[in-house]
């Protein structure tokens, strides 16, 4: 299959001398091509030397933000139960909890594991809760969750956006990649994606919050035009 160098994401990493998680986000950015091989991700050394040659190199591949980022610090927290409108009682673990200031306003965030069936298997999945309001859901490709995440992105409107489409500005500092390219299997949504590692909270949580100030935004227009209707 190989006729050189294969090197694990482990491997590039301490090559690199960086977090694994910078490597994935390398990856899901598209700017390292890396080979799925079953459930694991493999790099080869031409797509390694083509990385570190070319324009952006990993010492300057962290974007420059649109807006101010939030400061993400998320703190271990009990166990929790979350109950869905159609009354389904659902349980996390492995959470994390926090207040988060973004923008000036103050969000209490908090992030749960669960597992449950999703595009034709048992899939890992997180829970992003803002100010208690299920935020957004990132799902892994098993159950196993040992590899990356990924979280369908919406624009203002509420519309899923296309593989290829343009990422709204919040966006441009976290990694962005086609949603099928985690979560392989029947009824998957073939749409753009917030993609991380399941430790990765911080990029969890940003995502969240800029779901949650959308459906903000939403709803403030929505009082605007009716209080014009009276």
């Amino acid at each position: 299959m190989f006729n050189e160098e294969i090197y694990t994401v482990e491997e590039v990493a301490k090559h690199l001398r960086v977090p694994v998680g910078a490597v994935e986000k390398e990856i899901s950015s598209g700017r390292l091509h890396a080979t799925q091989v079953g459930e694991y991700l493999r790099i080869r050394e031409s797509d390694l030397n083509a990385f570190k040659n070319g324009p952006i190199n990993p010492s300057h591949s962290v974007r420059v933000p649109t807006q101010p980022s939030a400061s993400v610090v998320l703190d271990g927290a009990p166990n929790f139960s979350h109950t869905w409108p159609d009354k389904k009682i659902e349980h996390f673990s492995c959470v994390r909890e926090g207040v988060v200031t973004d923008a000036g306003a103050s969000y209490h965030v908090k992030i749960g594991f669960t597992t449950r069936d999703s595009a034709g298997k048992r899939r890992r999945r997180s829970l992003v809760l803002i100010n208690r309001y299920p935020s957004v859901e990132f799902v892994s490709a098993d159950a196993n969750g040992a590899g990356l995440m990924a979280s369908i992105i919406r624009d203002r409107t509420g519309k899923q956006l296309p593989v290829g489409a343009v990422v709204p500005p919040e966006y441009e500092e976290l990694p962005v990649g086609g949603y099928r390219d985690i979560v392989i299997g029947p009824s998957a949504p073939n749409g753009l994606a917030v993609i991380c590692d399941p430790l990765d909270v911080e990029t969890m949580a940003r995502h969240g919050l800029i779901r949650y100030r959308y459906r903000e935004e939403r709803n403030r227009s929505r009082k605007r035009a009716l209080v014009k209707r009276q």
